[in-house]
């Protein structure tokens, strides 16, 4: 006999009027933790054969009549042989017991925590973004450009050229003739064909806003003098706000086709330093100088210049200087003499010559001032043509020269004074107006003074 039967003899005599026999063994649950479990949650068989389970009612007596009220057994050792039996697999009441626990609310609870809110939000489905179509580019074109009758405005068109790259023609007229283009090149143009128009205003008026609206759509307008509000509201109905480009004041054209350029070019960039007197002299020499008289010749011959212009859409500076060793030099710019037989008022001020000039608006602003600085020997100019009220500082810059900052200058006088006003300079010229210079030219000794006073900012 056991120890188990020993154990199970004591129980049944002591439990008084039991009704089970003496001796008979009663099989105990298992339960997964170390040790035994109480005989009221071991889920015991019944009288009648079929197993109490006390997840669905009281807990279960271990014998009926007056062991109901007795105290309920002490945990029982584990009653096992052997160590396998702890591993024995669960009862199929335990899978069962599982199943019917209570599930976790889910995650639309009040009181969920800040991560189960992030869960639910990545668990939520993906909201699939609106495809906005992109607008349909329309298909590039050769594009047909006019320049107005001066070099800056030629300059300005050699320079879109070189960005547009499709070139159908090039044409040159002054303003008197604007509408010679519109009456008889226009009308022979290909279907579709964009227009580009710089340096011209629409005059006269009516006859020029009835011709431009047959290309609307496919216009695009650059210029630099002062339009009556009407015409150019009128123009901005036909060529629509991205194509109109007017920059009143700067007296050219090219820093409005530069800021809606997107290529570049190392050849590019010696063009406007040509066209703003930043050349140096070795390129000056080898092929600047003959193609700034070249260009102003163009400018004074009315009709279509393509042909005249392909060197400069090539660009192979290398090509222009042996053509330009093969011709005879042009005469001396009349910015030479203009510089050489007068005298300028010079201001100097912690080490700097600031020379200012009076240029009359048929001379190049630029290469005035940069001829004045090499005479006087000026790190600073500041060139006025007074008639317009326009104004253009320039800087010398090279071997123990000081870096200056010309941009924060103009900046910084656009602050001080509510009537001047800064102009484009997208093409590395610092520029502004000064208004009604006509009637308050003492405007210009106040401009003088604050650059005097303002020295650090233009020292980088």
């Amino acid at each position: 006999m056991s120890s188990f039967d020993l154990d199970n003899d004591v129980r049944e005599r002591d439990s008084g009027d039991s009704e089970e026999p003496v001796g008979r063994r009663k099989r105990r649950g298992r339960s997964r933790r170390r040790g035994g479990r109480s005989a009221a949650g071991a889920g015991e068989q019944d009288t009648n054969g079929e197993r109490s389970d006390s997840r669905d009612g009281p807990r279960a007596s271990v014998s009926d009549g007056d062991s109901a009220g007795a105290e309920p057994a002490e945990l029982d050792e584990v009653e096992v042989d052997d160590l396998e039996e702890i591993l024995a697999p669960l009862p199929d009441d335990v899978s069962d017991l599982q199943l019917n626990l209570p599930q976790r609310s889910g995650y639309d609870d009040e009181d969920e925590s800040e991560e189960a809110a992030a869960a639910s939000s990545s668990a939520k489905p993906e909201v699939v973004p609106e495809v906005v179509p992109e607008p349909v580019k329309a298909p590039r074109r050769r594009a047909a450009i006019v320049a107005h009758a001066d070099r800056d405005s030629v300059i300005a068109a050699v320079m879109l050229a070189r960005d547009i790259r499709l070139l159908e023609g090039l044409w040159v007229y002054p303003q008197a003739e604007l509408m010679t283009f519109f009456r008889s090149v226009a009308v022979d143009l290909r279907e579709g064909t964009p227009v580009y128009l710089i340096g011209f205003t629409p005059s006269p008026a009516r006859d020029v806003l009835q011709s431009a609206a047959l290309f609307s759509g496919r216009l695009t307008w650059f210029d630099h003098h002062e339009w009556p509000p009407e015409d150019l509201e009128a123009v901005r109905q036909i060529t629509g706000d991205e194509n109109l480009h007017v920059t009143p004041g700067a007296g050219t054209s090219l820093p409005a086709v530069l800021e809606q350029s997107t290529r570049r070019s190392r050849f590019s960039d010696k063009l406007v330093d040509l066209a703003t007197a930043r050349f140096t002299h070795h390129d000056f020499e080898r092929w600047g100088r003959l193609w700034m008289s070249r260009l102003a010749r163009i400018a004074e011959t009315p009709g279509e210049r393509r042909s005249d212009i392909d060197a400069l859409l090539a660009g192979r500076p290398s090509d222009l200087a042996k053509e330009a060793a093969l011709v005879e030099k042009p005469a001396v710019p009349p910015e030479v003499e203009f510089v050489s037989r007068r005298d300028f008022r010079l201001v100097h001020f912690s080490g700097h010559i600031l020379v200012v000039l009076d240029v009359p608006p048929e001379l190049d602003i630029h290469l005035v001032s940069r001829i004045a600085r090499e005479r006087y020997d000026a790190s600073l100019s500041l060139a006025l043509v007074r008639e317009e009220g326009r104004v253009v500082m320039g800087a010398s810059e090279g071997s123990g020269r000081r870096s200056v900052n010309l941009g924060a200058l103009v900046d910084h006088l656009a602050a001080k004074f509510g009537w001047l006003r800064a102009l484009p300079d997208s093409d590395y010229v610092a520029r502004f107006h000064i208004a009604e210079l006509d009637r308050f030219p003492e405007r210009l000794d106040d401009i003088i003074g604050m650059i005097a006073i303002g020295r650090s900012i233009i020292e980088r």
